[in-house]
C-alpha cells in the first residue's frame, strides 16, 4: 500500500523537475550577487583568486541549509516537491558530487602548474578536457532520456538512482494562473500590430486635412492678401521649427524655413502646408532657396 501510494507520488512532469533546477541556479546566483556586492571594495585580484573556493562554499551551504530537516532544495520546496525520503542520502551525494567535480576542475591546471612539469600540466589538461567532454555528452544524453520517460532530470540523479515526488497528494496538482499570461499575450500581439501598423500610416497627411479644417478661415483670408516681397532678417524664424533657419528655403509663400525642415516636411507630404498662411507646397521640388 505504501509502495503504491510512494509511486502515485512520484513527480512526472518534465516542466516542475526542470524547474525545480533552473530556481536552484536562480537561488544561487541571487545569493552570489549579494556576496559580490558585499566584498566589491576588495582588490578585484583578491576576488578573482578565490572565486572557485567562493562559490564552492556558497553552493554546499545553501544546499546544507535547504536539504537539512526537509529533504528538497530551496527550487523543490517552491514546487511543493522533495527527494523521497528513502533516498535522501544518495540525494545529497547527488547534488554535492558536481560542486566537488567542478572545483577539482577547475583548481587542477592550476595545481598542476605550480608543479613546474609541463608534462603533468599536460596530462591535467587533457584530463580535465576530457572530462568536460564526457560530462556535456552525458548531460546531453540524459537529456534524450528524461525528455522520453520523464525521470532523472539530472546526469547524477540518473547515475545514483534518485527521484522526487509530491509533498502530498494535495500538491500533486499544479496550480497555474493563466490570467497574467493571457494578458501580457494580448498586450504583445497588439504591440506587434502597432509596430507594423504605424509606418504605414501618413500622419503628416492626417495632420494637414485636420490643420486645414482647423485653419479654413485663416487660409481663405491669406489668398485674398497681396503677396509680399520675401525679407530675412536677424529676427526671421523657421516657421516650422521657429528657430533662426539654417540653409534658408521658401515654397513660393511669404515665409522662411530651414532647408532640412521644409524637405522633410515635403517629402513627407507633398502637399505640405504651412503652418502660418496654409499655401501649399506643390511637390517634391517646391523647396527653393532664398
Amino acid at each position: 500500500m505504501a509502495a503504491a501510494e510512494d509511486a502515485a507520488l512520484l513527480v512526472k512532469s518534465r516542466v516542475e523537475q526542470l524547474d525545480a533546477l533552473e530556481l536552484d541556479k536562480e537561488v544561487l546566483h541571487v545569493l552570489k550577487s549579494q556576496l559580490l556586492s558585499v566584498f566589491k571594495f576588495l582588490p578585484l585580484s583578491l576576488q578573482n583568486n578565490w572565486e572557485p573556493e567562493i562559490d564552492t562554499i556558497l553552493q554546499i551551504v545553501v544546499l546544507h541549509l535547504s536539504l537539512r530537516g526537509v529533504g528538497a532544495t530551496f527550487g523543490q520546496q517552491l514546487l511543493n516537491i522533495e527527494f523521497l525520503k528513502s533516498q535522501r542520502k544518495l540525494a545529497l551525494l547527488a547534488v554535492v558530487t558536481p560542486i566537488l567535480l567542478k572545483y577539482v576542475n577547475t583548481r587542477a591546471t592550476d595545481v598542476a602548474s605550480k608543479t613546474g612539469s609541463p608534462s603533468v600540466v599536460k596530462v591535467v589538461e587533457s584530463f580535465t578536457q576530457w572530462s568536460d567532454v564526457s560530462i556535456a555528452l552525458g548531460s546531453l544524453l540524459n537529456l534524450l532520456l528524461f525528455l522520453r520517460s520523464g525521470n532523472y532530470p539530472n546526469l547524477l540523479y540518473r547515475i545514483f538512482g534518485v527521484q522526487m515526488q509530491y509533498k502530498s497528494m494535495k500538491s500533486r496538482q499544479r496550480q497555474v494562473g493563466y490570467s497574467h499570461m493571457t494578458r501580457e499575450l494580448i498586450w504583445h500581439s497588439f504591440i506587434e500590430l502597432l509596430v507594423f501598423v504605424l509606418p504605414l500610416v501618413n500622419y503628416h497627411y492626417i495632420k494637414r486635412q485636420v490643420m486645414k479644417i482647423l485653419m479654413l478661415g485663416s487660409i481663405s483670408k491669406s489668398k485674398n492678401v497681396a503677396k509680399k516681397k520675401l525679407s530675412y532678417t536677424v529676427n526671421t524664424k523657421c516657421a516650422a521649427c521657429s528657430q533662426r533657419p539654417v540653409l534658408p528655403h521658401h515654397m513660393d509663400c511669404d515665409h522662411i524655413f530651414c532647408f532640412y525642415c521644409l524637405q522633410a516636411n515635403i517629402l513627407a507630404d507633398p502637399h505640405f502646408p504651412c503652418p502660418i498662411c496654409g499655401h501649399r507646397a506643390s511637390g517634391p521640388s517646391s523647396a527653393k532657396q532664398s
